[in-house]
């Protein structure tokens, strides 16, 4: 009986190292030897737990994951099925250290690695996701899930050079994946390759076709590349066929403004804020529309609503110093710049604004100084043309996670060492 019971282990530990694609079938074949007191197995415990995971109890499956380690502590297996419940549960921290336990045991196993990199994600670690992922696809050079969530990663660290060797690798593994695509392209216009994404479209509409997002991509390399009108049709048509979308709405206002077309911006811009009363780059744009319109008073209801959202804002802060000088309120405008300097110090503009202001109340002294100032710091800084890449922040951009671009498909994986 010794002899036999040795015999098991010993089977028991090449299944646990053997290469298996399915993650459910590692789990059942490395534990299945073991036995839990005379009749249950782990195999029992494995596959009443995989059903308590289907049937949505997660809390019980847990339990019956974690007998599983009381009888074999170093089951990466049942390590990786309960990081995944807990990160399915938004217990990113618990995940975390299921994954950390199991790689303490096996520091190259490419599933956990992956999984790990995964939780980082979906926490928002993005840094931590990338040593991650960058270890899976040392691992595993060839597996498309690691070199997407590899991507990803990046792009959560706006590292968007970074991220295009391994999108276009995956790519190359996956042709027909429109989400490596969408964040392929998105590369692209960050990096200032016009060219190379408009190349992509046409990939990308076989694979998503009639799709407004890609119109709405297009329209920013478009943008990016200079040629405005190409990019003020494809928003234009992106909003005809999602006119509820305050992502389009926001890129058809902002190319309008762009365009210096201040009554279709403005009638855009209201809509996108109706649509989401927290589209902030929408306000600030309302806001710069409502300015250059003639319009200081309703610009500055709006800049005063985004203040108080984003004290901090140097862009908000300066809107709302020129609302208020354009008004002739003076004495309260002052203070404004000055706040805005403090904000943004490597900007001439509040400079130069402020002392036109000092000019007005007769400081004809702090008028000089602000001027010897903004002179200086204008000679520091480098202008650039605003691009709606620049401007939508993280929600005018169909490929940052508004739900617009299919999400990488990956929960978790096969905890086996090879994909």
């Amino acid at each position: 009986m010794q002899s036999m019971n040795g015999s098991k282990k010993a089977l028991n530990q090449a299944l646990v190292g053997t290469f298996l694609v399915s993650f459910e079938l590692l789990l059942m074949q490395s534990l299945s030897l073991c036995r839990v007191g005379s009749q249950e197995t782990v195999a029992d415990l494995a596959a009443r737990a995989e059903a308590l995971e289907a049937q949505g109890q997660w809390e019980t499956a847990s339990a019956e994951y974690r007998k599983i380690l009381r009888i074999d502590p170093r089951s990466v297996p049942a390590l990786n099925a309960l990081g995944a419940l807990s990160v399915r549960q938004g217990k990113f921290k618990e995940g975390i250290s299921y994954y950390d336990q199991a790689l303490q045991i096996n520091p190259r196993e490419f599933g956990t690695n992956l999984n790990l990199g995964i939780a980082f994600i979906k926490s928002q670690d993005y840094k931590s996701a990338t040593a991650s992922l960058e270890k899976a696809a040392e691992i595993a050079p060839t597996n498309f899930q690691g070199l997407e969530l590899l991507g990803v990663a990046l792009i959560g660290q706006d590292q968007y050079v970074k991220a295009i060797p391994p999108l276009e690798k995956a790519l190359e593994l996956d042709p027909r994946d429109a989400s490596s695509c969408y964040l392929l392209i998105r590369s692209y216009i960050e990096t200032k390759q016009f060219e190379k994404a408009l190349d992509a479209f046409q990939r990308l509409e076989t694979l998503d076709p009639g799709s407004p997002w890609v119109r709405i991509l297009r329209g920013q390399a478009y943008d990016g590349a200079g040629a405005y009108e190409k990019a003020l049709e494809e928003f234009e048509a992106a909003t005809k066929q999602v006119p509820s979308d305050a992502t389009a709405r926001f890129s058809l206002g902002f190319m309008c403004w762009k365009l210096r077309r201040f009554s279709e911006a403005e009638s855009e811009l209201l809509e996108t804020l109706r649509l989401d009363s927290h589209f902030t780059q929408a306000k600030y744009y309302l806001a710069d529309a409502y300015l250059m319109d003639l319009k200081p008073e309703l610009a500055l209801a709006v800049l005063k609503d985004l203040v108080s959202e984003l004290p901090n804002d140097y862009r908000a802060r300066v809107d709302l110093a020129k609302a208020l000088e354009k008004l002739g309120r003076y004495e309260e405008a002052a203070p404004e710049f000055q706040e805005a300097i403090r904000l943004g110090p490597t900007h001439a503009e509040p400079h130069y604004l402020l002392g036109r202001t000092y000019q007005k109340l007769g400081r004809l002294e702090d008028y000089r100084r602000e001027m010897q100032l903004a002179q200086k710091v204008q000679a520091e800084e480098h202008a650039q043309q605003e691009s709606l890449v620049q401007a939508t922040g993280a929600r005018g951009d169909p490929a940052r996670g508004l739900g617009l671009v299919p999400p990488p498909k990956h929960e978790g994986v096969s905890s086996a060492t090879q994909p």
